[in-house]
């Protein structure tokens, strides 16, 4: 850019000592053109033509102003619709004649951004070199470091404050600034709303932050994996699976949000997809191919009793959540509650009963229920679950345990079955401790 003004300046002295120069008005018109201006170029050439009117050169090159005029309207407004590819492919055509242009390489810059903001990084370096305190420069730079990723965001930060520092009225450098701080503050207490348990809350907060800057797609695919994390505590399943896909369209490589998904997927026993999800995974980070075999393996006992399902529970749910769904479920299962009923709908209460049973005894052990969560203890094949799924209790078949149990407080305040105490038989007491 520099040696374009260099030889500008060249030519003026050799006009101010020769006006009719006509070779002095080609080589700045040339030089004009380089930089993008196209009228100071069409002046130069046409004041060859005054001089030299069958100049072929000074002729082509006015036809390929006005060409280079077209590619600029095209890109201009390709740029106000968001047309980032179509107004990149007309600049680089005008670049093709304007090498030198600062407005065309900042403009090929700011589509970058949008396309690959690393190359957009790359892009303003060589304005920066020559002038470290450009403004806009600055500002697109640090748009292009910030829609990078969140690693590269204090990076950016500081960009803008140059930016600001050398010209206080760089309208663009103040938004971004602003947005970019406003982003830091939102996200930080939205992940706080989260590790507090309010998930609803947190959810709000993450759409809030989405809210700052739509167009920044590296940034927002964080945004949508915490949301979809928040929404699957709030059994959200479909919600949050539409949030993991779109992180995952921001960023293909977004390792966390195919995890993400596949978890969610699992909890919707949508197996195949959870399994293509976690694959791509492993695939990207080798960390997860113990999650792929043990995920493998659920899909295989799918098909037989899914305990969280039975007790509708999620597969992360704690041991207070398990004991709270097993209370709700036996409560509503209990055969005592059924005797009015048909023998059909008798017999479909004891199995439901039993199940339920069988879940919670699993589910409430540790140990057991490791083992199931990695795919070698189900309850096909546990013959010790089924045949005494309260573990440590003498064989004691809960449909013994009468209705009044459940509807009188007999559950609160205790903590898990194996304080189970006395079940031989008459006279005994009951200590459920959950």
């Amino acid at each position: 850019m520099g040696k374009h003004k260099e030889a500008i300046a060249d030519c003026e002295k050799a006009l101010e000592i020769n006006p009719e120069l006509g070779k002095a008005y080609l080589r700045m018109g040339l030089a004009r053109w380089k930089q993008c201006e196209f009228d100071e170029a069409e002046h130069c050439y046409n004041e060859v033509l005054k001089r030299e009117k069958t100049n072929k050169d000074a002729q082509a090159d006015l036809k390929a102003i006005e060409q280079d005029r077209e590619y600029l309207k095209t890109a201009e407004a390709a740029m106000q619709n968001c047309e980032w590819r179509q107004a990149r492919n007309e600049l680089n055509r005008i670049l093709e004649h304007c090498s030198g242009s600062r407005k065309i390489i900042l403009m090929k810059a700011e589509c970058n951004v949008h396309i690959d903001p690393e190359i957009a990084a790359r892009d303003t370096r060589h304005i920066l070199t020559e002038s470290p305190n450009d403004s806009e420069a600055l500002t697109i730079r640090g748009k292009a470091l910030l829609y990078s990723g969140e690693s590269n965001m204090d990076m950016a930060v500081k960009h803008f404050r140059q930016a600001l520092a050398t010209d206080p009225d760089c309208t663009m450098a103040a938004r971004l600034f602003k947005a970019t701080i406003k982003f830091q503050t939102l996200k930080t207490e939205a992940n706080e709303l989260f590790k507090a348990g309010k998930f609803e809350e947190a959810e709000e907060k993450y759409s809030e932050v989405l809210l700052v800057d739509p167009a920044n797609r590296k940034l927002n695919s964080v945004i949508y994996n915490n949301r979809a994390a928040a929404r699957k505590q709030l059994k959200k399943y479909e919600e949050a699976e539409r949030d993991c896909t779109k992180a995952i369209e921001a960023d293909e490589y977004f390792t966390k949000a195919y995890l993400r998904r596949s978890r969610i997927r699992e909890e919707m026993e949508r197996w195949d997809d959870a399994v293509k999800d976690m694959q791509a995974a492993a695939e990207m980070d080798q960390k997860y191919e113990e999650d792929l075999r043990t995920l493998n393996k659920r899909v295989k006992m799918a098909k037989r009793k899914n305990f969280y399902k039975i007790l509708g529970v999620a597969r992360d749910a704690n041991d207070r959540e398990i004991k709270k769904a097993y209370h709700l479920a036996a409560k509503e299962w209990h055969p005592d509650k059924w005797q009015s009923c048909s023998d059909e709908e008798k017999e479909t209460a004891e199995a439901k009963f039993k199940e339920i049973g069988e879940a919670f005894a699993i589910l409430s052990d540790p140990n057991k229920r490791r083992k199931y969560d990695m795919g070698v203890l189900d309850g096909e094949s546990d013959h010790q679950a089924q045949e005494d799924p309260f573990g440590g209790m003498g064989g004691f078949d809960m449909g013994g345990v009468p209705m009044s149990f459940f509807t009188q407080g007999g559950m609160g305040g205790m903590h898990g079955m194996h304080g189970m105490h006395g079940t031989g038989g008459g006279g005994h007491s009951f200590r459920f401790n959950f």
